[in-house]
Parts: structure tokens; sequence; C-alpha cells
């Protein structure tokens, strides 16, 4: 007989945010794995971070849109409006400039996450603990997945309460992420406490990358043996791949699909762009950090570097495999091995060879692994070059290795996950 789990995600499509594609998947592919979800999520969310594509699930797969209240939900969307109107932000109209007003919009949006513990969207955990004490009953595990972190906390405590079996899952890591270190030192002192406390009581803690693994078990060693890995993933669809089609003598189409932000930077690529004037044409599709719109722009590339819209996943992917490349940012810092950037999955489904400056372990194994596409070591500009050249040795990919990347594998090993716990209770 099926199991049946609650899925505690305020993150879900329509949402158009990457964290929200994870716990899509996860629900699109339990119920061959022998596992019903019933999703918690929240409302539908405002215009800008609506994705329009189809979202369609198993008619198995119960959706529960009620994480936040309609009433903050109503507000929220109405203050999401006014910054739209206060802070426009059209990355067509602004190319390679950002106007003040998104700046200094930025900075606040900081400064809260500085100040407030877990994140702003806390404000929801009163009215989500009660929407689990209403759901969980009828269920035999719980599943809680983070961003926002403050999920996990009300999980721990639905999971007492009702003395449910529990799986966190952590999308990113939490105290040892970049963002936690920006805070002031009495909300990373509470912030440490609700981790270890989710750490110490969840029958399973699963993370999406081994370096993170490997970590939290030298961080937590009593709990080692119930920190596992399920990466993140792409999910198979029907249509034809293609390929992208070289003409000569026009310029090679390379894509970033995302934001650009924090520390991750694009500067590598940029540089050997400007070594090779005319013959790359880049799209980011997403928003741009300041730093590397002014350095495309002290560069040269102004009409090079073009900064686009979001788009929604179905054209998204439409759009990644007419590229001639796709591209990661670099991060390169030790803390980098935490993170595998969710658009590498779709990377991999979209068939297009990557360009991933990296000199993090895992994503260099990921691709040797696949043949998917170029490892560039950290600054090497003149890899990046030979590239564009078209002189670098090019990948042979694997689909069998690829194919361990795919939603319906890993659906299997998180179902394994869940198999194991409730055995054990």
């Amino acid at each position: 007989m099926p199991g049946r789990v609650l899925m505690a995600s305020w993150l879900f499509p329509p949402h158009s945010s990457i964290g929200a594609k994870r716990a899509w998947r996860f629900a699109k592919h339990l119920p061959s794995h022998g596992w019903l979800p019933t999703v918690l999520s929240r409302r539908v969310p405002p215009p800008g971070s609506f994705d329009a594509s189809d979202w369609t699930l198993p008619p198995e797969v119960t959706l529960s849109p009620t994480y936040d209240a309609a009433w903050m939900s109503v507000l929220a969307d109405r203050g999401a409006r006014a910054v739209d109107r206060t802070s426009p932000y059209d990355p067509v109209a602004e190319a390679l400039r950002r106007p003040l007003a998104a700046r200094l919009q930025e900075r606040w949006d900081r400064l809260l996450d500085a100040v407030v513990p877990m994140e702003t969207a806390i404000i929801h955990a009163p009215h989500a603990a009660r929407e689990l004490d209403r759901l969980l009953p009828a269920h035999d595990l719980l599943w809680t997945t983070s961003y926002p972190y403050h999920t996990h906390a009300i999980g721990l405590s639905a999971a007492r309460r009702h003395r449910r079996p529990w799986v966190a899952d952590l999308r990113d890591p939490w105290t040892p992420n970049w963002v936690h270190r920006r805070k002031f030192a009495p909300v990373r002192s509470i912030e440490a406490h609700y981790e270890q406390a989710v750490y110490a009581a969840a029958d399973a803690i699963v993370v999406t990358t081994e370096t993170l693994a490997a970590l939290d078990r030298a961080r937590f060693p009593r709990w080692a043996e119930k920190i596992h890995c399920v990466h993140n993933s792409f999910d198979e669809g029907g249509e034809a791949l293609g390929s992208a089609e070289v003409v000569a003598g026009t310029p090679l189409r390379w894509v970033h699909f995302g934001n650009v932000y924090g520390p991750w930077s694009l500067e590598t690529v940029f540089r050997a762009m400007a070594r090779r004037p005319g013959r790359v044409v880049f799209d980011n599709h997403g928003k741009l950090s300041d730093r590397d719109r002014d350095l495309a722009a002290s560069l040269g590339l102004g009409d090079a570097v073009r900064v686009r819209p979001t788009l929604p996943f179905a054209e998204g992917m439409a759009r990644l495999r007419a590229a001639d490349a796709l591209v990661l940012a670099a991060w390169n810092h030790p803390d980098a091995g935490l993170y595998l950037q969710g658009k590498l999955y779709d990377y991999l489904r979209a068939a297009r060879p990557i360009v991933a400056e990296s000199g993090q372990r895992e994503v260099g194994d990921i691709l040797r692994r696949t043949g998917a596409g170029y490892v560039i070591a950290p600054g090497d500009v003149a890899a990046v070059t030979a590239v564009i050249d078209g002189t670098a040795t090019q990948p042979s990919r694997d689909e069998a290795a690829v194919k361990y990347f795919s939603a319906v594998e890993a659906s299997g090993r998180l179902a394994a996950i869940f198999d194991g716990v409730t055995q054990r209770r």
C-alpha cells in the first residue's frame, strides 16, 4: 500500500524559482515510487514571480496552496506591485545600467535579511504551523524543504506533536551559507540553535551536494549516518531536443539562465569575449550584478552582453536548446562546493555544451562524468578563448551518465530514504 507524504514547500510552481521546481519534480515522480504527496505551498505568487508553464501533476498528488494566510498574500502582492512601480526593473531597456532606486531597494532587502531570524518570510510561520497540524495526521511522513528555513522549525514541532517520521531537505546550506554570515551576531546564534535542533530531531537530512553532505557529517558526527545527498535534477520531456545551427559569419550565441548575484561572476567569460570582439553574443536571462555590468561596460561589450528578462520555464528550455553554449557563472572560493547551481541540471537536459568556470571538485566531476561540457580553471581566460575559437577539445556526452540526474531517478533515491525512515519507525 502506498505511503502518504506531506510535503511542506513554501515555493512551488507556478512560482518561478529553481527551488520550486525541485519540490515539483519530487511531487510528480514520487507516486511511481510508492509515495503519494500532498503539497503544502504558498498561494499564487505575484506577477513578477509567476511562471505560466505547464506544471501538470499526476492525479494522485493533492495540492494545498494554504501555507500563507490569504490576507497576507494580498498584502504581499500589493507590496510587490508597489516596489515594481517605484523601482521598475526593465533589463532590456537598461542594458548595462541599473537605476539608483533598484540599487537602494536591494540594500534595504539586505538589511532586513541581516536583522530578521531565518528570513522575512517567517511572518507566515504561525499560519503554516496550523496548516501542518491540520494536514499531517492523515499522512505517514513529513518532508520539509528550505528556503525558507523556518519551514524546518515548524516541521520539527509538528513532527513531534503528531509523532510522524520527518525528512528535512536543505536546498542550500543553512549556517554555512554566505548569506548567513552577513547577519548580525544575535541572529546567527538563533539560527545556529534551530539548525542543531533540526539535525538532531529529523529522521533524515537531505542536501543537494556531496560536498555539503561531507561538511555536515563533519560538523555533526553524532548524526552523520542520517545525512544524505540527493542532487537537484531535470525533468525528461517528450519534446525533441534538436541542436543549434552554427551559421558561418554570425556570432556564437552563449546563454546564462538566471540571476548573477552575490559572489558569482562572469568576469572570465567577459574578458575572453573582449579578446575576440564580435565573436560571441551573450544573453543573461535574469538580473546581472552591478559589478559584472560595470565590467562589461568597461571592456566595451555593451552590444555583446544583453541583459534579458527571465522566461517561463518551457520557453527558457527552448532558448537553452537554441544556444551554442550554456554558461555557469564562477564563484572561486572553497565555499563554492556547498552549492551546485540548479540551472546546471536544466543545462544537462538541454544537451548543449556547458562552459563552467569552477575550481570546485563536484562540478568538475559531474561535467567530466557526463561529458556535458568544458571545465575551466578559475581565471583561465585563455581556456574560455579556446572554446570561442573552437580549438578546445570537445567533450563527448554520455547519455547514461546524464540520466542519473533525471528527476525520475532522483525521486527514487528520495523514496528510498522515505522507506528507510518509516521502516525504522
